[in-house]
């Protein structure tokens, strides 16, 4: 499930990057309920899922399952954030920012 909601977001930014605005950063998702984490590297004018061990600008800590309703517009990046679905380290403004574009991907 978590492999599939992240092929179509990033599909999503494909289609359209304008909403991604020269947008660059690195921000990793740790899905709680998977153990697995995967890093999202958003390079101005596309984004894809990056193989390599640079570090990420913020990371993201959020279930898979929430992570498919952020993905979707089934849930409000804000709300999440309040209501600890999802919890971040490093830089906020990226998280700001992250909410963003899916709000803009929903």
């Amino acid at each position: 499930m978590t492999n599939q909601a992240i092929e179509q977001f990033l599909s999503k930014i494909q289609q359209d990057p304008a909403g991604l605005k020269g947008y660059n950063a690195r921000i990793q998702f740790d899905f709680t309920d998977t153990a697995e984490s995967t890093l999202i590297s958003f390079d101005g004018n596309n984004a894809h899922v990056a193989k390599d061990a640079q570090a990420p600008d913020c990371t993201v800590s959020i279930s898979s399952k929430n992570f498919e309703k952020l993905t979707t517009g089934q849930m409000n990046p804000q709300t999440a954030f309040l209501m600890g679905k999802l919890k971040s380290k490093g830089d906020m403004s990226h998280l700001l920012r992250l909410s963003s574009l899916l709000t803009y991907y929903k």
